[in-house]
């Protein structure tokens, strides 16, 4: 009889098991791999960014993964399409979940739910999601707002002395692009006032004419913001820095190759190649 209660109640767990699992989202099973593949194959936090970065090769790059149909600002969680910024977001939460997990010692379940706590506090001013203008549109206030929070550090200033100042209002002078301020007008009065705010917001950068001199100095893993040349824009395209057979390269979600991947040759390269781009600024993972 005792024989028989402990085969039920091992098939009712296995089959409660496998119904969880069946109802996982695509993207909350993509976490668990992540999760198992960090404890199987001992991610330590001196490699977890190149190893999280290297995770999501060949992902097909989609842009506008985030904007709604009704221009409402839901969280959006996908990691099975990325562009630039995400693909930097979810590399970061992921990391920091996983850096939790170790110091707390996280369930998965606990994992699971953290996750996107943590995305949303990266996405977001201050981690309050409110409504389109709430979202950290702009690369430079990511940047500020991120340092506070503890998420990266700026180190730019460790290789040039060389000054990027910010001036913010390609948003707010362009709506017609951006299809929440188009369902939504009263937003771009909101918009202006937070470009408004990063006037005069100074970062230290690496001009590109100077990267290649630093390069064998610079550490895989660091975030990559390259500055554009774009008026009234900051930053056109972010990755990370990965090291190969002793080079540097750019990790990043590309819009030309469709997918993520590793830029051909180095970094300054590929910095060179793009007349729009100007220079780097670097950021480490906290």
């Amino acid at each position: 009889m005792f024989r028989s209660l402990l085969i039920l109640t091992l098939f009712l767990s296995a089959l409660l098991s496998s119904s969880c699992r069946a109802e996982m989202t695509e993207d909350e099973r993509i976490v668990l791999d992540i999760l198992q593949r960090s404890q199987q194959n001992n991610w330590t936090s001196a490699h977890r960014i190149d190893s999280l970065a290297d995770y999501f090769l060949e992902t097909p790059y989609v842009a506008a993964t985030l904007e709604s149909e009704d221009g409402e600002e839901n969280l959006v969680i996908n990691l099975r399409e990325l562009d630039c910024m995400t693909f930097v977001e979810n590399v970061l939460a992921l990391h920091r979940m996983l850096q939790e997990k170790e110091a707390h010692h996280y369930t998965q379940t606990r994992c699971l739910k953290r996750f996107p706590e943590i995305l949303e506090n990266i996405r977001y001013r201050d981690g309050k999601r409110g409504d389109y203008s709430s979202r950290l549109h702009y690369t430079s206030e990511w940047i500020r707002n991120n340092s506070s929070k503890a998420y990266v550090k700026e180190i730019s200033a460790l290789y040039s002395d060389s000054i990027y100042r910010v001036h913010l209002d390609f948003m707010s002078t362009h709506p017609q692009l951006y299809k929440a301020l188009t369902l939504h007008p009263d937003l771009v009065a909101k918009i202006s006032a937070i470009e408004a705010s990063m006037e005069g917001y100074q970062l230290s950068y690496i001009p590109k004419e100077e990267l290649s001199r630093y390069e064998k100095d610079i550490p895989s893993g660091r975030i990559v913001a390259i500055v554009g040349s774009t008026p009234g824009l900051d930053f056109a395209h972010l990755g990370f820095t990965y090291r190969k057979d002793g080079c540097l390269h750019l990790l990043h979600a590309s819009s030309s190759g469709k997918k993520v991947m590793l830029s051909s040759g180095s970094l300054s390269d590929y910095l060179s190649d793009i007349k729009r781009f100007k220079g780097i600024v670097l950021l480490e993972v906290l």
